[in-house]
């Protein structure tokens, strides 16, 4: 019995399956010619929205039936906003059978330990308070599931749940976590999908 179909885009060019796929499946030059027993479902987990692109030139987006999105908390070595949306317009358009979208916000930093937080804590808050990315995820046409995990800012579930129609199920692990989320959604009040189009300074 082979795994579920999964692949991994988490290098700028390439892309790798995940251990226990058909063999038969990464041996086609492309996934639109993979028949229909083989592809019962294809999960991709992203962080390099570039190197997705590049596959979904060759391959129908429309394969896809759910997506992981991995979003880096360092974000000046990490894709923009705005390269993020590049793939969420594409994906809007053409994945019209995504069933599942899950998103990882990362974050690193002191978030949940007891303030004043010292000034050499490192601090990197990824782009769960960016107003672009949100917008643009939000386009998503997603029929099943939409779960949240990592560092967000407050009113992205109630946006979500209100463009995507699904209510989203937010994963906090534990109270120390509950905690984290809670520091890095201290004054998020003030970001407005509803009304803004672009993003602030992303480190505050």
């Amino acid at each position: 019995m082979y795994s579920p179909p999964y692949i991994f885009f988490h290098n700028r060019t390439g892309f790798r399956w995940e251990d226990g796929v058909d063999p038969s499946l990464k041996n086609l030059s492309s996934l639109n010619d993979a028949p229909s027993e083989l592809l019962p479902s294809l999960t991709i987990n992203v962080s390099r929205p570039e190197a997705l692109l590049i596959w979904l030139s060759a391959n129908n987006a429309a394969l896809i039936t759910h997506l992981f999105i991995f979003v880096d908390a360092v974000v000046c070595d990490s894709p923009s906003p705005q390269s993020w949306c590049l793939l969420f317009d594409k994906l809007q358009r053409e994945a019209t059978n995504l069933q599942g979208l899950t998103v990882y916000w990362d974050a690193v930093g002191p978030l949940g330990k007891p303030k004043p937080w010292r000034i050499e804590d490192t601090m990197h808050v990824g782009l769960g308070k960016s107003v672009v990315f949100i917008l643009g995820l939000a386009q998503l046409k997603v029929t099943e599931s939409l779960e949240l995990h990592g560092f967000y800012a407050k009113s992205w579930p109630t946006y979500l749940e209100e463009k995507i129609g699904l209510k989203p199920v937010e994963h906090i692990s534990s109270q120390n976590w509950e905690r984290a989320l809670r520091d890095y959604q201290d004054s998020t009040e003030r970001l407005n999908p509803w009304v803004d189009t672009q993003d602030g300074d992303l480190t505050l």
